[in-house]
């Protein structure tokens, strides 16, 4: 007798967990969803995008979910449709216990925009990824024109890229990477009309603080326009050719430049 009230006991006690659970959990998806929050994280940095593009965005798409409600709202399908925008590097779309659904993005990083010898033209982001250029505008990038292909391809670029702009000077002097068929690395400044002839990739830190050396200690002294080109494709020279070809190039080394004045 104990047995049978134990199981009936049970019956009971599972038909009302049963019960319970369709009669919150039907309660609980039919929450509508007042607010629909959209933030960029990174908009202080970048404005590619605006949350109000985003809001357009999933509104066309028919994914809006504010006024729906828990069980008609498919987070994962806003989440999907925003990460085919290519501006935005991470997406993540999730909703409250309250109904309210939060969708945060940040974006894409352009660092150079480039024209290559065959007219194609596309941002680079900092991750090497390219970026159509009719989808985005960019106040300023570095311009980068010329023969990019497999030999040396923009993302090669990316070091010199970051060292140009996370330098204050090299930041407001340099406008235009030219790359030369021979696949070498001319620097096209903002203020003068020389142009910097880096050469090959290699070592150009040292080729970039050479350079600096240069502005700091010679161009002031004999002025902005005196030379066409100044090269520090060579180790441990610097080779500056005039404007005036009646003068003969005028070649600095480490010890001439150090005691210069």
């Amino acid at each position: 007798m104990r047995r049978i009230l134990k199981i009936l006991t049970l019956i009971v006690l599972l038909a009302y967990l049963v019960t319970s659970f369709i009669l919150w959990g039907n309660k609980d998806s039919d929450i509508v969803c007042q607010h629909f929050y959209i933030s960029v994280t990174d908009s202080a940095k970048s404005d590619l995008i605006s949350a109000d593009d985003l809001y357009a965005y999933i509104g066309k798409a028919h994914l809006s979910p504010q006024g729906k409600t828990k069980r008609d709202i498919n987070t994962a399908a806003i989440e999907q449709c925003v990460r085919e925008i290519d501006l935005l590097k991470e997406v993540e779309c999730y909703q409250e216990d309250n109904g309210d659904v939060y969708l945060k993005v940040s974006q894409r990083n352009p660092i150079m925009r480039v024209y290559t010898d065959e007219g194609k033209t596309y941002y680079i982001d900092d991750n090497g990824k390219e970026l159509a250029v009719d989808t985005m505008y960019v106040d300023y990038v570095p311009l980068v024109t010329g023969y990019v292909d497999d030999t040396l391809s923009a993302q090669m670029l990316i070091p010199l890229i970051e060292y140009i702009t996370g330098h204050d000077f090299w930041r407001a002097q340099v406008t235009q990477i030219a790359i030369t068929p021979q696949h070498e690395v001319l620097l096209h400044p903002r203020v003068g009309d020389q142009v910097l002839a880096l050469g090959s990739l290699d070592n150009y830190e040292n080729k970039m603080r050479a350079l600096l050396a240069i502005y700091e200690q010679i161009i002031p002294q004999v002025g902005w326009n005196v030379y066409d080109t100044i090269s520090v494709k060579y180790k441990d020279q610097i080779v500056c050719s005039r404007q005036d070809k009646k003068y003969r190039h005028k070649i600095w080394t480490k010890k001439k430049l150090s005691s210069y004045e």
